[in-house]
């Protein structure tokens, strides 16, 4: 199988045009595979592999690959609507097509020569430093285990975190601040041991296993020692990390399947005897949960969208964007996924015996989202870090984030940790 990758320079922007479908139209169009594939996902715990090479064929494997390598490089909301289109249809594949859009860490040059060869399918774990890395001639070997690797069964190249060493051993820290130095870098398949250890409460079809490797070469134009946020591009796309806003896009789209599905259940005939199904959706309680559960989604929808439509538009005229808007961000995913969880929440408790048995849809629904909310990205614990912000933004020195917790919100220089929150003044 051979690719192509353009090779000529692009514009500055790379924007939706007729050209092509859009995205969401594209997701919209695999629901008959995905639905069909569903009880793979469940039983196997991982994506089949065809349907992962036409997704990416397809161009949602590719979305936020830059166009000169061959990717779509679309605008971000563009891809959010994808990426909730796919997961109101299956809560797995949602995920998968978040994880497997596209990993730009490697150069260009090196890109484009695997993409002669082979599809760009990466997985991996950038949140832990699991991984020893050690400078060599030409590049690094590499050892460690990552647990949490989404999408490792299908894809085609790896990647983890390690903290960086010289060849003497000597471990490699910021001059900033003396925290670790980290290497990301990409492995080939052939290279990696895969361990099924994935078998989860809900997104379940993800194959998040762990993945191993064993003093591994990596060439240095497949690694990068700038940091996990250096991004190889210069373009508005590529100046944020816009990729973690698909964890509001996946639970919005769960919360509107649980929606979809409720209505669905109220319009059925009710099983003989059954009162309760015979009420459903006709007490006020039924709908006041189900209105609840709207206006919580079209809030947390427009949250986040305009959150990532505002600072697109600012990384057109700087880089790294404004760092209010970088926490507005993070507050912005935050809250869609705690706001559709909660959706979902209202949903299932007034489904009834029909949403408690496995294999119905608002049974999976509610244990994808439970899972999905648990992600260290989105935890509400994480809601500390903007909190952190808000009370220090006006004080000398200020802001003041501490990024050393689960918290994810890079600080004002994101290749280094940021100080610890200071004392507030007392009162």
């Amino acid at each position: 199988m051979s690719i192509t990758a353009p090779t000529s320079e692009v514009a500055p922007e790379a924007e939706f045009t007729d050209a092509r479908p859009r995205l969401v139209d594209i997701a919209r169009g695999f629901e008959e595979k995905i639905l069909a594939a569903e009880d793979y996902l469940e039983t196997e715990r991982r994506m089949p592999q065809e349907l992962a090479d036409e997704l990416y064929d397809a161009g949602i494997f590719r979305a936020l690959m830059p166009r000169e390598i061959g990717g779509l490089e679309v605008h971000p909301v563009e891809w959010l609507e994808a990426i909730e289109e796919l997961s109101r249809i299956n809560g797995s594949v949602g995920w998968l097509g978040m994880l497997h859009s596209g990993g730009t860490f490697a150069a260009p040059e090196a890109m484009r020569k695997i993409l002669e060869k082979d599809r760009w399918i990466t997985a991996g774990n950038l949140g832990r430093a699991a991984g020893r890395a050690v400078r060599v001639p030409g590049g690094y070997r590499v050892t460690g285990k990552w647990p949490f690797c989404s999408g490792s069964p299908e894809a085609t190249w790896l990647y983890g975190r390690s903290i960086l060493y010289t060849e003497d051993g000597e471990q490699v820290v910021s001059p900033v601040d003396g925290n670790p130095w980290y290497l990301v870098g990409y492995f080939p398949r052939s290279e990696v041991t895969l361990h099924d250890t994935w078998d989860g409460l809900g997104l379940r079809g993800t194959g998040s296993g762990h993945i191993e490797v064993k003093d591994v070469f990596i060439p240095r134009e497949l690694a990068n020692e700038k940091g996990i946020h250096f991004r190889q591009y210069d373009r508005p796309l590529f100046r944020v990390g816009f990729n973690v806003m698909a964890h509001a896009a996946h639970s919005l789209g769960l919360a509107k399947a649980a929606m979809e599905e409720y209505t669905k259940l109220v319009h059925q005939s009710a099983q003989h005897g059954s009162l309760r199904q015979a009420r459903l959706g006709r007490e006020q309680v039924d709908q006041l949960a189900i209105g609840e559960a709207d206006a919580l989604v079209r809030a947390a929808r427009l949250f986040a969208w305009n959150a990532t439509e505002e600072a697109y538009e600012n990384a057109h005229h700087q880089a790294p964007i404004e760092y209010e808007l970088r926490v507005r961000l993070h507050e912005a995913n935050a809250f869609a996924v705690h706001s559709a969880k909660k959706a979902v929440d209202l949903i299932f408790a007034r489904a009834g015996s029909p949403a408690v048995f496995r294999g119905s849809r608002l049974e999976r629904i509610y244990r994808d989202i439970s899972v999905a909310a648990q992600h260290t990205l989105v935890s509400h614990a994480s809601l500390d870090r903007v909190g952190q912000f808000l009370l220090t933004k006006d004080m000398e020195g200020g802001p003041q984030i501490d990024t050393t917790g689960t918290g994810h919100i890079q600080g004002p220089h994101p290749q280094f940790a940021a100080a610890r929150l200071p004392k507030l003044p007392e009162h």
